[in-house]
């Protein structure tokens, strides 16, 4: 806020005008009425046995209240013991991010080939996403939440995923339970928050009234905006980022897919993201190690990115290109993937079997 004193000779206005300048903070010049405050974070995985302290794998961390991006990745997510409740057997293709950016913010997180024992039964599923997304249209907030499971198998049991917030599976013998697609959200006043996890699996505790054994919480994503007093000011020039995870059918087996997780933009005026892909048909593993590009990319059309780097492809080093289309929610069937390694397409068909990407572009009111 700034602050304004009346006097009579000019040069008393002037000292304590430039007085009241620098007694604020930066970070309060830097505010206006019409800027929003931010929440967000994703993670991956988080386990939590009782009485030790959680552990978080491919966590952005909290999003700064002034915004921002935050990502994480993890090609290959090692085996986390239970202890006596079992174990996180591993999983692949991790991805989180968290961007608060004009009048939203939005968290998601996926993983691939996730596979967990609790309490001696068997949990396993191909794909899991969550994307969360809290956001001021004109000065009021508005929140909503998805997930995507792909093929979830209890003790060898194929799920239903009904697609229902909050659908419950218990475990037998009272072992345990297995929340799926688990949401909570609020909104009042100007703030709304919004929290989703694609998985929670609960191992109860035989002891009564005991804190459970163990607590599993799979793609996780949690959103929350403070709206301002006036609508946040658009900015059209303001750059953008891509986000998103999924697969699209193995280039090398039309039986098997192949995963990938991507994320591009420019944040501080340096080039930011990663890329990671999994093909399941002939094992071929890629994982960014630096992002040198980003951009449109108009073959995809006017929702079409372009995110351009370097890899380590089966432990060499090669450059990659990932193309991809925001075209619509979910992405299944109308998002785009592409991939290139060294300036070779690999793979022909583009159109996402499953996930999401996400164009983050700078709203306007």
């Amino acid at each position: 806020m700034a602050h304004e004193k009346t006097c009579h000779s000019s040069r008393c206005f002037i000292l304590a005008a430039l007085m009241s300048l620098f007694a604020i903070p930066a970070g309060t010049i830097a505010q206006t009425s019409s800027t929003p405050t931010f929440s967000g974070q994703a993670y991956v995985v988080q386990v939590t046995i009782p009485p030790l302290s959680p552990i978080t794998v491919a966590d952005t961390g909290p999003l700064p209240s002034s915004g921002g991006a935050q990502e994480a990745s993890l090609l290959d997510v090692p085996p986390i013991s239970l202890g006596a409740a079992g174990g996180l057997n591993g999983a692949d293709v991790a991805h989180a991010t968290t961007i608060g950016r004009g009048n939203a913010s939005r968290s998601e997180a996926s993983v691939a080939d996730v596979s967990l024992t609790a309490a001696g039964n068997t949990i396993a599923a191909d794909f899991l996403m969550s994307e969360a997304s809290a956001q001021c249209k004109g000065t009021s907030p508005s929140v909503s939440g998805r997930s995507d499971l792909a093929r979830l198998v209890i003790n060898d049991q194929r799920i239903d995923v009904s697609g229902a917030t909050n659908q419950t599976v218990q475990l037998p013998l009272n072992a345990g339970s297995v929340v799926i697609n688990e949401q909570s959200s609020s909104v009042n006043g100007q703030s709304g928050t919004m929290d989703v996890n694609a998985l929670h699996v609960v191992v109860n505790n035989p002891t009564p009234g005991s804190a459970p054994l163990a607590d599993v919480i799979i793609s996780h994503a949690h959103s929350d905006i403070t709206c301002p007093a006036s609508p946040p000011a658009c900015d059209a020039t303001a750059a953008d980022f891509v986000t998103g995870g999924g697969w699209i059918v193995s280039p090398s087996d039309p039986n098997a897919k192949a995963n990938f997780a991507v994320a591009g933009g420019i944040k501080n005026g340096l080039f930011w993201g990663h890329l990671m892909y999994l093909d399941h048909g002939n094992r071929l593993r890629a994982k960014g190690t630096a992002v040198t590009g980003y951009g449109a990319y108009s073959p995809f059309g006017p929702n079409g990115r372009q995110t351009i780097g370097t890899a380590d492809v089966d432990g060499t080093t090669e450059s990659y290109e990932a193309d991809v289309a925001d075209d619509g929610e979910s992405g299944r069937g109308v998002d785009r993937f592409q991939l290139l390694l060294n300036g070779v397409p690999v793979n022909s068909d583009n159109f996402l079997a499953g996930g999401n990407i996400q164009l983050h572009k700078p709203q306007c009111q």
